[in-house]
């Protein structure tokens, strides 16, 4: 969780940036579609950091597999 926590308040800065420079001049309600963005951007990080962790794990346990079939 404080991972996600982390990467959404990345998110919302990056956001932030972003519509400072495109969309400040179009839209009357950036904050909502700043926070919105975010949250939709760190849950997809969020996804893919749990899936590399679980797949550099996986490669661990089939290292073991290997090795101890080896002996």
């Amino acid at each position: 969780m404080k991972d996600f926590i982390g990467i959404f308040l990345f998110c919302i800065i990056i956001c932030w940036f972003a519509a400072t420079f495109f969309l400040g001049l179009i839209l009357n309600n950036v904050w909502a579609l700043i926070i919105f963005i975010a949250f939709l951007l760190a849950v997809l990080i969020t996804i893919f950091m749990k899936q590399e962790s679980r797949i550099e794990d996986l490669e661990k346990k089939v290292e073991q597999l290997l090795n101890s079939q080896q002996d």
